[in-house]
């Protein structure tokens, strides 16, 4: 779907997030109601490894979108394979949807 108070190039992104069906442990905020293309995902994980922890994510939605993938930001300080040392996450190995999250929440093979 497209959002009318963006270009109509720009697919709606709160609509693709509602989409999602995120777990209780995700939460998502748009800090800037005027700015859909940026923002934060706050993940507390509730059980695994990373269980008690709380992770920040920030995505940076581009005009490509669907086609070109978000930039995502990992803000905490993780170890996991596919955040690098100054928190890029690789999402060229994961699909961009409710898989993404899941893989974040809970770590492959845990």
């Amino acid at each position: 779907p497209l959002c009318p108070q963006l270009s109509p190039t720009v697919p709606c992104v709160p609509a693709d997030i509602n989409e999602l069906n995120l777990p209780k442990t995700c939460e998502i905020d748009f800090s800037d109601q005027d700015d859909l293309l940026h923002f934060r995902l706050l993940i507390c994980p509730d059980e695994g490894f990373y269980k008690g922890g709380k992770f920040v994510f920030s995505f940076k939605v581009g005009q490509g979108y669907p086609h070109d993938p978000p930039k995502v930001k990992c803000e905490t300080m993780v170890y996991h394979p596919n955040i690098d040392l100054e928190g890029n996450v690789c999402l060229n190995i994961l699909r961009w949807a409710s898989d993404v999250i899941a893989g974040l929440v809970t770590p492959r093979g845990a």
